[in-house]
């Protein structure tokens, strides 16, 4: 019955959100802020891949930015090389993965704290590759006037593109949460030890969470490609990471909506709020911690809990007798 439910709601309920929000976006906002939209749909991408690891996975990944970069890079530079954009789209993704499989692979061993220092190593190593190698990259100034799809500057058009690429992926976060892969998956996040004496493969669901994850930051560093139309360094800077994580643990870590809900928090909801200027960010910084402490299943988990406490109070208020 519940997966019946769950496919109800990717197969009928997703789409037509989808819709709804192409309709009424554009409506509603100016150019500037359908832009801040797009840029959030990309950081939605990153954090539900992250999402696959920390929530799912229960480890500690700080690589999300790196496979950002190898996917943008992959795909820029295949691209202004004369390569059909489509063909350089999935060198992109295919790109981030076969580096997430290359970085899942040798540190599955590591765990925790060690895991977090070995992916955080890793991004400051991408990022110093692509400021030094100038002749490739364009060292600090980046690669300007890449082509993408040839939307880029143009917010409604790439609003209809990063719609349907994100709902997609929610889809499919979705739908492997509650399959049995996802199952063992979590199963191997509550106790690995356990999981293990069931018969479950620990090392292959690790390996296959960076896989999973760096894909996704690879179909974001496409979209970021073709919605800004220049890339550089600084833009998958080390630090960038930390805000992917606080994303997914201020919306829900285990959740595709909590990871939406972060990034909306992270990335749009500033623009709205400008009036604070950097106060915000302080603001958010004291939300992540009163968070963790009091509600460490996030926004989405806390939501849930209120909504079963005031379904649980309306049952049970007695129903007046005529």
């Amino acid at each position: 019955m519940r997966r019946r439910t769950v496919a109800l709601r990717l197969c009928v309920g997703l789409p037509a959100v989808t819709l709804a929000l192409a309709l009424v976006l554009p409506r509603v906002l100016g150019n500037y802020y359908l832009h801040i939209v797009n840029v959030t749909l990309v950081n939605v991408l990153l954090a539900l891949g992250l999402n696959f690891i920390v929530g799912f996975g229960g480890q500690i990944s700080l690589a999300q930015a790196a496979f950002f970069a190898i996917g943008a890079y992959i795909f820029a530079l295949l691209q202004m090389a004369g390569v059909p954009t489509i063909v350089a789209a999935l060198a992109g993704v295919a790109g981030a993965a076969a580096v997430g499989f290359a970085l899942g692979a040798p540190t599955l061993r590591l765990k925790g704290h060690y895991l977090a220092l070995a992916t955080l190593g890793f991004g400051l190593i991408v990022v110093e590759l692509l400021t030094a190698l100038s002749s490739i990259t364009g060292g600090g100034d980046g690669l300007i006037g890449v082509p993408g799809i040839g939307l880029a500057g143009q917010t409604r058009p790439m609003l209809y593109v990063l719609l349907p690429v994100v709902a997609l992926g929610y889809g499919l976060s979705e739908a492997f949460v509650h399959s049995p892969l996802g199952m063992r998956v979590r199963a191997f996040r509550d106790d690995a030890m356990a999981a293990q004496a069931a018969g479950i493969g620990i090392r292959g669901l690790k390996v296959m969470l960076f896989v999973v994850s760096a894909s996704y930051a690879g179909v974001a560093g496409v979209a970021y490609v073709c919605l800004m139309g220049y890339i550089a360094p600084n833009v998958f800077s080390w630090q960038s990471t930390f805000a992917y994580l606080s994303m997914i643990i201020v919306g829900g870590l285990g959740s595709s909506l909590g990871a939406v809900v972060g990034a909306i928090l992270y990335i749009f909801v500033p623009e709205l709020l400008r009036f604070l200027q950097e106060a915000y960010f302080a603001i958010f910084g004291l939300a992540v911690i009163l968070i963790v402490v009091l509600s460490p299943d996030g926004l989405v988990g806390l939501g849930r809990r209120l909504w079963r406490r005031l379904t649980h109070r309306a049952a049970q208020r007695p129903v007046a007798v005529p």
